[in-house]
Formats: structure tokens, C-alpha cells, sequence
């Protein structure tokens, strides 16, 4: 399955109530519809300076656990039958967790049609990504905050900028060994290190890069870097973006990128898109972590999660929103699907 058509498609489709139609209709069969992101360790090795992980009482507050090796399968078992995607790694580094491979291995074995990685890639090493392609990983994504030496290793403290590429370079390999694997460039903006942007491919276009995404900063708590604003940007942002968009058509490259990022900035959190891809994003956006899952109430340990929707009632739920307004659904939270989707 390609993960990124079906993204263009819900992007096509403008109706929050022929989406929340076909939710409900997948949670009644019990089929495929959970986007799950997963932390499996709840650490990090950078302090990456758009990132929490650089404020220390939230970090020694929330930022703790790990899943155990004999959790997998219990998990797995619980929660992998409706997953249309799993992702390992959300809000942490999840390169710092032994058992990946098993996790992969057991995702693969229920059947779950997209895995894919987040990684800084720090700790990666050419044998961890060959199990990793080799057990099943589909794709593996590599956030990236700075084109240049300098600014990388500066807004992903203590990161290293050889490093990050030696290990671009043993993906690239690895793609040449297992066909359809995925190599994906996460890159996080703000106005220190938007421009540099325009020589990206000069830097880094002899690596096989799949799709890249471009993502304006968001305040996600109290980080080191504290310019949210991207004003000094907002007329140069499509200017700067074009002739990337040119380049990555030659190279077959998708790329997924705000259309513009003009913003409420005294509202950060609120995204106005006409996709309404926000409203149904509660309801398919499934996180876990060793100290959270899904829902309040909801424990993978106890129950399944087609059993939870049967408990709470949740097909009616998604019945009931197919007939609610736009206003009755609106509630302030991150689209992390406002983006257009360029396939190449």
C-alpha cells in the first residue's frame, strides 16, 4: 500500500461527512483505519533545540519508560489488526530501544500495511537498517534541521553532521538490496534555516531520497529555540520552495509541504484548512507510549481495541459526527495533515 496516495486522496475529498461515513463503515466491518504512532522507549540522544527534550523539568516530569520485550506481542495482538500504519517514533528517539526488529517483524506478521521509521539517526548503524528493511520496514524517515554543517549540529545539538550523512549513504545502499524501501527526509523550518534550504540538492542529491517533507516550527513547549514567528519568511516561502518542487519532479521525489505559512501566530496551535482533515484526525490518530495509549480509559493490556469500540459505543460516535457542523467539531490541535501532497 502506498501510504502517500491514500494521503492525496483524503486530501481530494473535502467533505468531513462522507470521511467520517467511511470511518464509521470501517469501524462496523473492523477493518483497517488507525494511523498508530508508537514511542517505545521515551528518551532521546539529541537536544535538539525546537524540540521539548531541551526543557529538563518536562523531560524529568513526562519523559520516561520504556516497553518491555515480552509487551510486543501482547500489543501487537491488541491493536495491530485495525492499524492502516504503524510509526516507531513519535516524540522520542526510538534508535534507543533493543528490540525494533521484533517490533517490525510483528507489525509485518499482523498484516499492517505501511511501517516506517522516525529517527534523528544519530545511533543507526548500516546493520540496523538492514535488519530493519529486512524484517519489513517499509520506509525510514530522517529529521533533519539544517542543510549546512553549522546549522545542523547547532539546532540538533549534539548531533553530528558526518554521522547523519554516513548513514543517508547506508540507506541509499540498502535501497539497491531491498526494493520498495523508502528513504524520507523530514525537514523542520524556521527563519534561521529556511534559505539554506535552496541548496539542499546540491549537499545531499547524490542520496536516494523518496519524499521529503518540509515542516514550518510549531511550539510543541518550552524549547531552546524560541522564534516561532516565520513573518520574515511568508513572501519568500513559495519563491524558495519552486524550484525545490522542480528539482524533486525530475528526481520522482514526493514532497509534502504547507501551501503557504501564513498563520494566526497569536493562535500557533489552530490551522484553518478547508480539507478538514483535522476534524477526523482525533479519530484515526492512535498514539502509544509506555506511559500512554489511545484514549483515557483505554488499556491494550485488558482489552482489544475492537472491544474498546464496542464498550464505548464509538461507531455511533463516528455516525453521530457525520451529521455535526464544522463549528460543532472544531477544537484547537496541530493538522498534521495540512499539507499538499505532491506524488512525483
Amino acid at each position: 500500500m502506498d501510504i502517500y496516495k491514500l494521503l492525496k486522496f483524503n486530501q481530494f475529498i473535502k467533505s468531513h461527512r462522507i470521511k467520517f461515513l467511511g470511518l464509521w463503515v470501517l469501524s462496523v466491518l473492523n477493518k483497517r483505519y488507525l494511523a498508530i504512532q508508537m514511542d517505545p522507549v521515551l528518551a532521546c540522544n539529541l537536544r535538539c533545540k525546537m524540540c521539548y527534550f531541551t526543557d529538563a523539568e518536562f523531560v524529568k516530569t513526562h519523559m520516561k519508560g520504556m516497553f518491555k520485550e515480552d509487551d510486543l506481542e501482547p500489543l501487537a495482538k491488541a491493536v495491530f489488526k485495525n492499524a492502516l500504519k504503524l510509526q516507531i517514533g513519535c516524540g522520542a528517539e526510538p534508535t534507543l530501544f533493543k528490540h525494533n526488529t521484533r517490533l517490525i517483524q510483528l507489525a509485518k506478521e499482523n498484516k499492517v500495511p505501511y511501517i516506517s521509521m522516525v529517527t534523528n539517526g544519530n545511533l543507526l548503524s548500516a546493520a540496523d537498517i538492514s535488519a530493519f528493511a529486512e524484517a519489513g520496514l517499509n520506509e525510514i524517515i530522517m529529521s533533519m534541521h539544517g542543510v549546512h554543517k553549522e546549522s545542523y549540529e547547532n539546532l540538533m545539538d549534539k548531533g553530528n553532521y558526518e554521522k547523519f550523512r554516513d548513514v543517508l549513504k547506508a540507506i541509499t545502499d540498502q535501497k539497491k538490496k531491498t526494493p520498495g524501501f523508502r528513504l524520507r527526509i523530514n525537514y523542520t523550518f524556521n527563519t534561521d534555516n529556511f534559505y539554506e534550504l535552496q541548496d539542499f540538492f546540491t549537499l545531499f542529491g547524490e542520496y536516494a531520497i523518496d519524499i521529503i517533507q518540509f515542516r514550518p516550527i510549531d511550539k510543541i513547549g518550552e524549547t531552546t529555540y524560541s522564534n516561532f514567528s516565520l513573518r520574515d519568511i511568508e513572501t519568500d516561502y513559495n519563491k524558495v520552495l519552486a524550484p525545490l518542487r522542480t528539482e524533486a519532479a525530475k528526481r520522482d521525489i514526493t514532497i509534502l509541504a504547507p501551501q503557504s505559512v501564513v498563520r494566526n501566530e497569536a493562535e500557533s496551535l489552530v490551522v484553518k484548512t478547508s480539507n478538514d482533515s483535522s476534524y477526523i484526525q482525533p479519530y484515526t490518530y492512535y498514539y502509544i507510549s509506555p506511559r500512554y495509549s489511545w484514549k483515557d480509559g483505554y488499556d491494550w493490556r485488558t482489552e482489544t481495541f475492537a472491544s474498546w469500540q464496542k464498550r464505548t459505543g464509538w461507531n455511533n460516535i463516528l455516525l453521530r459526527n457525520v451529521l455535526r457542523s464544522r463549528k460543532a467539531l472544531e477544537s484547537p490541535n496541530r493538522n498534521m495533515l495540512n499539507y499538499s501532497v505532491d506524488i512525483n
